[in-house]
């Protein structure tokens, strides 16, 4: 019976150990802004346990990812941008479904805007 229980345990771990490997990889994103633009940026993650790191890329120039982590299909992070006057803090939360990534971006009091990311390469 024990041996049933650690082998249960061991597949428990390594099913999460593989899914947070899945954010790894280059993910393009596409948004629509809240005054209606279309935007588009490259989001490149690098995993390790469960801490995500990496950048972003797109019309607002580059941002490195401050912290972020992924729990089983869950991931978040945030990223610093520098405002016309100050530095803004934007808060991404979502989930991962294969070679799809469904996100919230969110910063200040504004409406959270609505995120696709398409697996490119990982």
């Amino acid at each position: 019976m024990q041996s049933l229980i650690r082998i249960v345990v061991l597949v428990m771990l390594f099913s999460a150990t593989a899914l947070a490997a899945g954010a790894a990889g280059v993910w393009e994103l596409t948004y629509t802004t809240s005054t209606g633009q279309r935007r588009q940026a490259t989001l490149t993650l690098q995993v390790e346990d469960d801490k995500v790191a990496g950048t972003i890329e797109g019309s607002l120039g580059s941002a490195k990812i401050e912290e972020g982590q992924v729990r089983g299909d869950d991931i978040s992070f945030t990223l610093i941008r520098q405002g016309s006057s100050d530095l803004i803090t934007v808060t991404y939360t979502g989930k991962i479904e294969g070679g799809t990534m469904k996100l919230k971006m969110q910063y200040r009091d504004r409406e959270p805007i609505e995120i696709t990311a398409k697996r490119v390469s990982g």
